[in-house]
């Protein structure tokens, strides 16, 4: 039973991506590998690093090296999440929106379960050394991760806070196997924190979702509800909304649908082909 447990962790786990974005220390590129190699997840995506090759990284890889060569280069944080269907941006302070926050735990343990039960790809977003995330690129997230610090010196370096991540998130691997839990011959979707039903559609990635919101906000400019010269925090709160509910793929294509007929109707371009006739 241990030896199975152990094949599904790696299994599960292989589905997790960590995400560095701008890291300016190659030393912390390295630091997060060994951190990572040690809790069984193989997947790290660096965006933009500010130098990158680096000596420092294989040195402070220290064993972990053969990760280097899996690492991804992107340019944006959209590229690195474009296939993931949750996502969790790390941050220690609170933003102008207050955003759907859970504790490293719960986070991993829903991370797990997701995996689990639905075979999604999840990623985990770690900002710069000095400032961490932006309010934009948190918006990217379904959900920030927090880590519940001492108060009074909540100071992580960044390859602290992945190591301490990747060890919740192997934990609830584990635990989730070791309670025989995994079940993922049928599709379930969280209707409330109590209950899970079977669903009859994949959830979207985070592709689809960059393009919804765009095609979205197009559309609340031509009905004249968003003003795209003050636009206040509509965006940003529409986004915490859809990211909250997770849309599937039959819903994303009925609202897609929905955006197009109210364009067209705005612009006076739509036409009713409906000649009511019965066969």
């Amino acid at each position: 039973m241990q030896d199975l447990d152990q094949s599904n962790t790696s299994s599960n786990l292989g589905h997790i991506r960590i995400v560095m974005v701008n890291t300016t220390l190659p030393a912390n590129i390295g630091s997060a590998l060994r951190a990572m190699k040690t809790m069984e997840i193989s997947q790290l995506v660096l965006v933009a690093p500010k130098t990158y090759p680096h000596p420092d990284i294989d040195a402070l890889a220290a064993g972990a090296t053969d990760l280097i060569d899996k690492i991804k280069i992107v340019d944006t944080l959209e590229e690195a999440i474009e296939d993931c269907h949750l996502v969790f941006g790390t941050s220690a302070r609170s933003r102008t929106i207050p955003w759907p926050l859970l504790d490293v735990r719960p986070a991993a343990e829903l991370a797990l379960k997701n995996i689990t039960e639905h075979q999604q790809e999840v990623a985990i977003v770690f900002g710069r050394e000095d400032r961490g995330l932006t309010n934009e690129e948190l918006a990217l997230a379904n959900f920030h991760m927090t880590i519940p610090v001492n108060s009074a010196y909540g100071v992580l370096n960044v390859a602290q806070a992945i190591q301490i991540v990747c060890y919740e998130l192997r934990m609830a691997s584990l635990n989730i196997c070791s309670a025989e839990t995994t079940n993922t011959s049928t599709d379930k979707m969280p209707v409330t924190d109590q209950a899970d039903m079977v669903w009859d559609e994949p959830l979207v990635t985070q592709k689809q979702m960059q393009e919804f919101y765009p095609h979205m906000e197009k559309m609340l400019e031509d009905i004249e509800f968003l003003d795209p010269q003050n636009p206040r925090l509509l965006p940003l709160r529409l986004r915490r909304l859809f990211g909250r509910i997770q849309l599937d793929r039959m819903e994303y294509n009925l609202l897609r649908g929905v955006f197009s007929r109210v364009q067209a109707m705005s612009h006076g371009t739509w036409k009713n082909n409906n000649n009511h006739n019965e066969d």
